[in-house]
C-alpha cells in the first residue's frame, strides 16, 4: 500500500480500502442501524447550528469518525465508477437482489427515504453528485467544523459564509447514509462471501 494511498484515505484500514464492502458490512449490521444513526448525525448537526446539544454529546466524535468512514468508502466507489442497485435485470440478478426487489416499497418508505428513485437505481448518479458539491477533503473539513461547533457556544452558522448551506449538507449527509446502507443491503453479502475462502 502506498504512502499516497494511506494518506488519502486515513480512516479506513488497507483491507477496508481494498474491498471497502468488508467495512461497510461489518458497520451496518454490527455497528448501528440506519435509523439510529440517522438520528445521531441529525443531532450532532442541530447541535452544531444551535447553542443547545442534542442528543448524547459523548458520542458526537464516534459519530464523525463513521462518516469519514462512510466518506471514504463513498470515494472509493465514486473514483471506481461503481454503479450498486436495488433493481437489477432478472438475468443477472442473485437469488438476494431479486428477494430485496420483492420488498421495494417497503425499503423506499421505511429507509430510503431521502434518496431520489434515479439514486436508488444507480448510486454513481448520488456520488457523483455529493463528490462535485464538495470534494473529499472539504467534506472532511465540514464535517470537522460540524464536530467541532456541536461542542461551541458559537454556532456552524455564525462562521460560515452561507450559513444555509448547512441544509444541503445535512440531507446530502443522509443520503450518503441511506446509500451506504443500499450498498450493504443489495451488494455486501455477494462481495464478502466471495473473498473468504475455505480451507
Amino acid at each position: 500500500m502506498s504512502n499516497k494511498r494511506n494518506l488519502r484515505y486515513n480512516q479506513l484500514t488497507d483491507k477496508q480500502i481494498l474491498n471497502p464492502h468488508t467495512f461497510i458490512a461489518d458497520f451496518c449490521r454490527y455497528e448501528i442501524d440506519i435509523e439510529a444513526f440517522r438520528t445521531q448525525i441529525h443531532d450532532l448537526i442541530r447541535s452544531a447550528c444551535s447553542t443547545i446539544q442534542h442528543g448524547k454529546s459523548e458520542e458526537y466524535f464516534y459519530n464523525y469518525r463513521c462518516l469519514l468512514k462512510l466518506l471514504e468508502a463513498g470515494h472509493i466507489f465514486f473514483c471506481k465508477g461503481t454503479k450498486f442497485s436495488l433493481h437489477c435485470a432478472s438475468s443477472n440478478a442473485s437469488p438476494c437482489t431479486k428477494d430485496l426487489t420483492r420488498y421495494y416499497n417497503v425499503l423506499i418508505s421505511t429507509h430510503f427515504k431521502s434518496l431520489s428513485q434515479e439514486e436508488i437505481k444507480n448510486t454513481h448518479c448520488f456520488f457523483k453528485d455529493f463528490f462535485n458539491f464538495l470534494s473529499l477533503n472539504e467534506w472532511r473539513l465540514m464535517l470537522s467544523r460540524i464536530v467541532e461547533y456541536a461542542y461551541r457556544q458559537t454556532t456552524i452558522d455564525e462562521v460560515i459564509e452561507d450559513g444555509s448551506a448547512m441544509v444541503i449538507v445535512k440531507e446530502y449527509l443522509e443520503k450518503l447514509i441511506e446509500v451506504i446502507y443500499l450498498i450493504d443491503i443489495t451488494q455486501t453479502v455477494l462481495y464478502v462471501s466471495n473473498t473468504t475462502t475455505v480451507n
